[in-house]
């Protein structure tokens, strides 16, 4: 799953979070996400992109990471004047990587921690090309590269509670791709509600300042409204009521809707409390033009009376930029139903923070199975 599509599905997440210490930052950072496409084996006997940076050697960051060398201490710093260094930002691609990474956090009394990752392809196959630029739910910007477009998640989707704020740009320049999410956390005592469009401008001013800049007025798009999403008539959030997933899980806050193209998120108003009311529960459903499908591709324990075939995985993950919660000590437990019907596979998906005083991973599974149970996707 990925990060736009149902930002937990970036998410990944939804992906968007930040950390109670600058380690624990630094960990989740390094956990986000690549650039859509941009899994598989990594290689560092490519050469090093060349950095864009404005400024020149004077401002590179001394890391040798070709994503620091474009995005600069100084550039970071004009994104968020508290944003530093952290983790270790190498020259070298990550092992299953495409991208070579780069990371900054802050921290200030009124904001809370703050965080900007940079992932720079280069050289980027005509295969990572074309999927940064099928990113879903993104509004373009122009001014900079050949193409690029903005996100946001968070309290700019009406998220509650604890969720942070999250605005990701994607662009692609060349033979390049760049991705770079940025994170605020959710305000403090006395703090205002994080403001997208200034986190927006100040995203795409930074890949200008990088040398992404294409001669043209940088124009960026407007952030949507903070607060509740728009009714939907998407048939995959009416598969389930918010009462059903409330009731399935235990949850004691109200889960908002938040709608995609072919998915649907319930979210619940505490994602950095463990216990039911950190759950975040996810519908996909894709439909395949050809002959019926067979059994679920993910593999896993199978599972039976739900569609033609199912089954069962679990796996566990630090909050990440994408993760659609604050990161903490307690990791995510993301623990999935794939179906097949016919011709239509539908992912279910439960990512929730195992408190030991409450459900634990064994009865999660149970109400997760028992809520998808029969359901007419």
């Amino acid at each position: 799953m990925t990060a736009a599509r149902t930002l937990a599905h970036a998410n990944k997440s939804p992906g968007v979070g930040k950390a109670m210490t600058t380690a624990v930052l630094a960990l989740f950072l390094a956990a986000c996400s690549p650039p859509a496409g941009q899994g598989g084996p990594g290689s560092t006997s490519a050469p090093p992109p060349s950095a864009g940076g404005a400024g020149g050697t004077a401002g590179r960051s001394g890391t040798g990471s070709p994503a620091c060398d474009l995005i600069t201490p100084g550039i970071a710093a004009k994104v968020d004047p508290g944003l530093v260094p952290v983790g270790q930002n190498s020259p070298a691609r990550p092992p299953g990587s495409k991208a070579y990474l780069c990371s900054y956090s802050g921290k200030s009394p009124e904001r809370g921690l703050t965080a900007l990752s940079v992932a720079l392809v280069s050289p980027a196959s005509d295969s990572d090309i074309a999927k940064a630029k099928a990113t879903s739910d993104c509004s373009p910007v122009t001014g900079i590269g050949d193409f690029a477009c903005l996100q946001w998640t968070g309290y700019f989707r009406g998220e509650a509670g604890g969720a942070s704020a999250n605005v990701v740009l994607t662009a692609v320049r060349g033979s390049e791709t760049l991705e770079m999410p940025y994170v605020t956390g959710p305000p403090t005592d006395g703090g205002a509600v994080p403001d997208g469009n200034a986190m927006a401008k100040a995203l795409a001013q930074a890949a200008a300042d990088a040398g992404w800049g294409n001669g043209s007025q940088l124009n960026v798009p407007a952030a949507p409204p903070v607060g509740p999403p728009a009714t939907t008539n998407n048939a995959v959030c009416a598969l389930f009521s918010p009462a059903q997933v409330k009731q399935a899980f235990g949850a004691a806050t109200e889960p908002q809707i938040l709608p995609g193209e072919v998915s649907c998120r319930y979210t619940f108003g505490q994602p950095g409390t463990p216990g039911p009311d950190s759950m975040i529960f996810s519908v996909e459903v894709l439909k395949s033009s050809g002959s019926p499908l067979g059994a679920p591709a993910m593999g896993g324990e199978p599972v039976d009376g739900i569609g033609d075939s199912a089954a069962f995985s679990t796996t566990t993950e630090p909050a990440g930029p994408k993760a659609l919660r604050p990161a903490g000590d307690v990791p995510i437990t993301v623990l999935s139903v794939q179906a097949v019907k016919g011709q239509t596979v539908a992912t279910f998906l439960a990512q929730v923070l195992i408190s030991p005083a409450g459900p634990t991973a064994e009865q999660t599974k149970e109400q997760l199975i028992s809520l998808v149970r029969g359901v007419a996707f």
